[in-house]
């Protein structure tokens, strides 16, 4: 990590300027995809507006800090690729994730995936952000139909017919009962 940049602009709640000086960069932070809200060919997707305040009202006039992977270094906007760190070592990426802002977005490997996919599902779980009032399971459910199982925070439970269903107290229950995992 080099020095800190002051956050200049907020294009949307995943994209960035930082200046240093007189010299200018647009970041697109790694990992996290926030509701489109200027995509030129796409109209302001729910959530987004709400995203894109969230990261102004944290970002927006601050001295952060920029952490890159070693591969990716631009997207193919030419978007320089980063991690953002506030100046109390907090990881911003994370917390666009952990508050329900974002999704987990892998367009290239990040060696911090894992680490955002466990964020994404307590999110899921705990119905915040993009995931309030959405159809989630809350618990390991198997269709007793398809033989298909989804865990807490998969989507499409309720579709699920009361009398075809079958609860499990972990995945490995589930699948030594011979269910197999949801793709959705």
């Amino acid at each position: 990590m080099g020095g800190p940049v002051l956050v200049t602009h907020v294009t949307d709640g995943d994209t960035i300027g930082v200046g240093r000086g007189w010299r200018y960069q647009t970041i697109r932070l790694i990992g996290v995809d926030t509701p489109e809200t200027v995509h030129p060919e796409r109209a302001v997707e729910a959530f987004g507006p709400e995203a894109s305040d969230f990261t102004k009202g944290r970002l927006l006039g601050e001295r952060v800090y920029l952490e890159f992977e070693e591969d990716a270094q631009y997207d193919r906007y030419g978007r320089l690729l980063a991690y953002v760190f506030l100046p109390d070592d907090t990881l911003f990426n994370a917390d666009l994730i952990r508050e329900g802002y974002a999704k987990v977005s892998a367009p290239s490997p990040f060696h911090r995936y894992r680490e955002f996919r466990l964020y994404e599902w307590e999110a899921r779980v705990a119905g915040v952000g993009l995931w309030a009032g959405k159809d989630l399971c809350d618990e390991v459910m198997g269709n007793r139909r398809s033989k298909i199982y989804r865990l807490p925070g998969d989507a499409g439970c309720s579709r699920v017919k009361e009398e075809n269903r079958t609860y499990f107290d972990t995945e490995a229950d589930a699948i030594e009962a011979g269910y197999r995992r949801a793709k959705r």
